[in-house]
């Protein structure tokens, strides 16, 4: 089910049309595709399901492939309860660890570690320094990448925390790709990668071996301290089931209101939103208006950002900064200017989401009053 990817021209002019992905070259001179924002209509090829961290290097050649993007249950129509328990295809069910993910990429004949839209964040600066205490797993992750493989992990720490709480820090695999091909190795039991992850004991996310889709579904009604389950099937594909007790953590349910809403677009959280409100019987129309009209405005800012850019980019920097410093959008497209990822989310949470969004109810009442029963 998934694209052969092996130079970014298989891939950048599939997803041209969508102003939300973007490929955007790092300070470190790999290019990485990955959505700014999204809404309903984002994901709806195989290739823009890639686009969640795929790296390219200076020459156009794939370095490095994360897990694609893949959806929550009840999220999409094949996604409802009773489509799920009709799967006979499961492939495994692993637990979903509330953590940050890391990947690897492999260029200058070394590896680095990044994470989906950077090398150089916090997140990553947090893992480099806990992996100094973990060899094996540098060694595994080398060897993994100098294949043409991207390992994918799951950090967790009590610095970075999401919802749940952390104790200690844990750095744990959560899958192998083919960079090319985008097959999940570990789902092969006769695959090298398995000899691999023995020799040098690297930790995996739990794993329920026979579990059934009905079994874990139940599960989650009493489930405490976790935030619940991936299941994979057969063809690679993956959904995610989270209980209830971190659903309510994450006050997701709660978010009903238009700026809440953008709010959680913003942060990448609406899919856990979308999912919870049809578990509850809410309509989506309305939470779907309201992630359009963010994805119109914010494409409208890269648009401008990006014209800003194109008009000045043969100038010198001190020439571009006296040609554009009275624009609105000067510091993002200084940064466009520079090399650097645009902090776009960022710069319009501060300065224009209330502008933008209010605080109308999305919901009845009634409905509201349920919810945070």
């Amino acid at each position: 089910m998934f694209p052969r990817i092996a130079r970014i021209s298989d891939i950048a002019p599939v997803v041209a049309n969508k102003k939300e992905i973007r490929f955007l070259l790092q300070p470190n001179g790999i290019t990485l595709g990955c959505y700014l924002f999204m809404d309903t209509n984002t994901f709806d090829t195989p290739e823009a399901l890639e686009c969640r961290g795929i790296a390219f290097d200076q020459s156009g050649a794939i370095v490095s492939r994360p897990l694609h993007k893949f959806f929550n249950a009840g999220e999409k129509e094949w996604l409802l309860r009773e489509s799920l328990l009709a799967r006979t295809d499961i492939a495994g069910v692993y637990e979903k660890i509330d953590g940050s993910m890391i990947a690897t990429a492999w260029f200058d004949g070394k590896l680095h570690w990044r994470s989906k839209k950077a090398f150089e964040s916090a997140v990553v600066k947090l893992a480099r320094q806990h992996l100094e205490e973990l060899p094996a797993i540098t060694q595994f992750a080398s060897k993994v990448a100098a294949r043409g493989w991207t390992a994918s992990f799951e950090l967790t720490h009590p610095d970075a925390r999401i919802v749940v709480a952390q104790e200690k820090p844990a750095f744990r695999l959560l899958h192998v790709r083919d960079n090319v091909t985008g097959e999940y190795l570990m789902l092969d039991p006769k695959h090298e990668i398995h000899s691999l992850i023995a020799e040098h004991g690297v930790p995996t996310a739990p794993r329920f071996p026979g579990m059934s889709m009905a079994t874990a579904i139940d599960s989650l009604t009493d489930m405490r301290d976790h935030e619940g389950y991936v299941v994979q099937f057969t063809n690679g594909d993956m959904v995610k089931i989270k209980c209830p007790w971190y659903l309510r953590l994450h006050r997701s349910i709660s978010f009903l209101r238009e700026r809440d809403i953008a709010t959680l677009a913003l942060n990448e959280e609406l899919d856990d939103v979308k999912g919870a409100l049809v578990e509850v019987g809410i309509d989506l129309t309305a939470v779907n208006a309201v992630e359009a009209k963010l994805k119109a405005i914010l494409t409208g800012l890269l648009d401008q950002i990006e014209k800003i850019y194109e008009s000045g980019k043969t100038l010198d920097r001190k020439s571009f900064a006296i040609a554009n410093s009275k624009h609105e959008l000067f510091a993002l497209a200084m940064q466009r200017y520079q090399g650097r990822e645009v902090p776009l989310v960022e710069w319009y949470t501060r300065n224009r989401l209330k502008q933008d969004f209010g605080l109308d109810s999305l919901t009845s009442e009634a409905v509201s009053e349920a919810l945070e029963g």
